[in-house]
């Protein structure tokens, strides 16, 4: 069934206006109105239920206009919160910003300040009305305009820049800055350069100071012998580097200047110097070594300073590498030296001569860095030498190895063959050996040996050798001649040990039989003066006799030769009492014990008061100390000393002093007096049995009082002695021994 289409409009209720009201198709679609399209014959109720349909489309759309409606109502809370935030967060920059003592600064392509914190306004003076229209180049200097103008080109251009310019503040001042900046991109505008200014009149003084210090110091750094001379700033930068020291290494003074140590010194080389510049620059000055391209240099450093702030470091560097050469040369001496010594040492402390001789192999291979060392033993009869020891031979042949005294080209047979140490650098080449095979089999290329003992009577040989070829100093040569007259000595020193224990066997025998000899003797002695007296006091009886009985019947002569005769008698008597005393000094002296010399003098001076008081004699005494010793025959030394000064007083009254001095460990006890004094030619003697003082106005002693002092002061391990001359004072002196044996007393 054909069908008229027509257009209808269509209420927002759903309803239709009278379908004979409708327009043309193309004239509905040009307006703005809601039209439908329809067919009059369609039922009504498809249209009634399409028209529903429609409807429920109509409210969803709307269900999703007011849903959308609310979204963007959210979104807009969330935008102005984050508005909020943002501000916050412009507030926050701003005061982090106005916080930083550097010069912070936005500009544009064109030169124009955008931005900028409270620092800028600070530095230069102008208040941020001033600034907002003055361009960045407006506030450096003329003359360095230019140079800001390059530089915010070359940041648009690259995206970087860094310049230095002084900023002019409101009143002139011109200040040193560093400019560095970096191109910011902002959506929809154009690119600014944001960046930092930071105030470098610290640096730049510093800087002219090390420039003033480069000029102080290029003179001597241009003539600085064996060595170098720079400047480094506080960058550790080297700002002059000369000296004469470059010519001994592979690099030279332009490799360095303008250069940071760390860009031109590899690892090795600034973990040593690094600390010890950085040390400088904070006011330390060090010195260190540093070994460089196979030489060795000593570094000074020293910090530069102006108005007490370091600004730079000075390094003189100098070539020590052959005093260091000869300072392990005289550490290599030393070492030697020691070991002789310790060997010394050892020798003396020791009787084992097969150790002392492992220790001396030992130490000379291991001073010299040799692989072997030996002892070899002559035996003269056989015309061989005997390994007897050694080290880093094969195990076994120490003690069983051994090589010929009298092979041809051996080293062993050339050395005894010669007065002074073989040195071979090479066994191969030497045209004066070949061998011997104990070399030889151990692939001996190099070494020292020589004589121990006397070249004309050696004892034997110590050799050191080793695998290597080397090239020994003359240390070293003298180094083991040494080792070898320190061996030398202590086998003569072992010969002469056994020759001695033989003599003292002899001796302890020969002072047996002089022990039965002094008792046989003191036996005699007492014997002889026991018998002796019986017959001299029958003597003595009947002179006295005959004094009694006849005296008036005498004339001079007989009256004088019977006086002769009474004193011979007497002398005789003291002469045999003295003979006893002497003989029983070592064996009937009493223990030793503290004495004290002042209580013995003044006994001393009791026995003696009667001839004291006869003589008039005057008898002084310093202090005297306590000794250990014998009292009774301390007693008898005074006794008879003290005799002899008054007896040998000559005219004048005797004037005697006692004294003592302290000397080491021992008490030195004189007596001195005034008398006629002693012939030096009769000083020696006197102190022999018999000997005594000579005769002195013609009264003569029994010749054994002096005797006597002496055996008793050697009792006491003390010596005594005499000094005087004829006509002057005579000192007799003896040394006893203190109380204990610390010296306290």
């Amino acid at each position: 069934m054909g069908a008229l289409l027509v257009l209808f409009h269509l209420r927002p209720d759903g309803s239709v206006d009278d379908p004979g009201t409708g327009v043309p198709i193309l004239t509905a679609l040009s307006t703005a109105a809601g039209f439908g399209v329809g067919s009059y014959d369609v039922r009504a109720k498809t249209r009634r239920r399409e028209l529903r349909q429609r409807n429920r489309e109509l409210e969803d759309t709307q269900a999703e206009l007011e849903e959308t409606v609310h979204r963007l109502a959210e979104t807009n809370t969330r935008l102005e919160e984050s508005n909020t935030r943002l501000e916050h967060y412009r507030q926050y920059t701003d005061e982090v910003l106005d916080a930083i003592h550097d010069v912070f600064y936005v500009i544009a392509a064109d030169g124009s300040l955008k931005r900028w914190n409270e620092s800028l306004s600070d530095v230069t003076g102008y208040a941020d009305a001033a600034l907002s229209s003055m361009t960045f180049a407006g506030l450096v200097a003329d003359d360095d305009r230019e140079t800001v103008t390059n530089g915010i080109m070359e940041g648009v251009e690259t995206g970087r820049t860094q310049f230095e310019a002084e900023l002019c503040t409101s009143d002139g001042t011109r200040v040193p800055y560093e400019f560095a900046a970096s191109t910011l991109e902002v959506r929809d505008e154009e690119p600014v350069l944001a960046g930092i200014g930071r105030d470098i009149s610290e640096r730049k003084a510093r800087e002219r100071a090390l420039e003033e210090s480069e000029q102080r110091y290029r003179t001597l750094a241009e003539n600085f012998p064996n060595g170098a001379v720079v400047l480094l700033d506080d960058d550790l930068r080297h700002t002059l580097v000369e000296g004469q020291g470059f010519e001994k290494l592979d690099f030279d003074a332009d490799d360095l200047r303008g250069e940071r140590v760390r860009d031109v010194y590899p690892p090795e080389i600034r973990e040593q110097m690094e600390p010890n510049y950085r040390a400088a620059l904070d006011g330390e000055s060090n010195s260190f070594e540093l070994p460089l391209q196979g030489r060795t240099f000593e570094f000074r450093v020293l910090p530069l300073t102006t108005d007490d702030e370091v600004f730079g470091i000075l390094a003189m560097s100098q070539d020590i590498t052959e005093r260091k050469q000869r300072e392990r040369a005289l550490e290599q001496r030393a070492r030697q030296q020691r070991v002789v010594a310790d060997l010394g040492q050892f020798a003396l402390e020791t009787d084992d001569l097969d150790e002392l001789m492992r220790e001396a192999t030992r130490n000379v291979a291991d001073v010299l860095d040799n692989e072997y060392c030996k002892v070899l033993d002559l035996d003269e009869e056989e015309e061989e030498l005997l390994l007897r020891q050694g080290v880093g031979w094969r195990d076994g042949l120490v003690g069983e190895a051994s090589v010929s005294a009298v092979e041809a080209e051996s080293q062993a047979a050339v050395t005894l063959a010669n007065d002074g140490p073989i040195v071979v650098e090479d066994i191969e080449t030497d045209p004066r050996l070949s061998g011997p095979e104990l070399l030889t089999s151990h692939d001996v290329h190099s070494g020292i040996s020589t004589v121990i003992g006397p070249f004309d009577e050696p004892w034997g040989i110590l050799g050191t050798h080793d695998t290597e070829r080397r090239t020994f100093t003359d240390e070293d040569v003298t180094f083991v001649q040494s080792v070898a007259n320190v061996l030398a000595e202590a086998i003569e020193r072992q010969q002469y040990r056994e020759e001695l224990e033989e003599l003292v066997v002899d001796l302890e025998k020969s002072n047996e039989r002089l022990a039965e000899s002094n008792e046989r003797l003191e036996q005699f002695a007492y014997a002889a003066s026991h018998d002796l007296q019986e017959p001299l006091r029958m003597v003595s009886t009947y002179l006295q006799l005959i004094e009694r009985r006849y005296a008036d019947e005498l004339d001079e002569d007989g009256v004088e030769f019977l006086e002769f005769a009474v004193d011979g008698a007497e002398r005789m008597r003291s002469m045999i009492d003295g003979l006893l005393q002497y003989s029983r000094v070592e064996t009937q002296g009493d223990e030793f014990e503290p004495v004290d010399l002042e209580g013995v003098l003044a006994d001393a001076r009791d026995d003696l008061r009667m001839a004291i008081e006869e003589s008039d004699a005057e008898i002084t005494a310093a202090s005297l100390p306590r000794v250990e010793g014998d009292e009774g025959q301390l007693r008898q030394v005074f006794e008879n000393l003290l005799s002899n000064a008054i007896r040998y007083s000559g005219a004048e009254s005797p004037r005697i002093h006692v004294a003592a001095e302290r000397n080491g460990t021992d008490w030195i006890v004189s007596v001195t007096d005034e008398g006629i004094g002693i012939d030096p030619a009769d000083q020696e003697r006197i102190f022999e049995i018999f000997e005594g003082l000579p005769a002195a106005d013609g009264y003569a002693g029994t010749g054994i009082g002096l005797a006597v002092c002496e055996r008793i002061v050697e009792r006491h391990d003390g010596e005594i002695w005499v000094d005087s001359q004829p006509g002057d004072e005579t000192t007799f002196s003896f040394t006893l021994p203190p109380v204990d044996a610390d010296g306290d007393d």
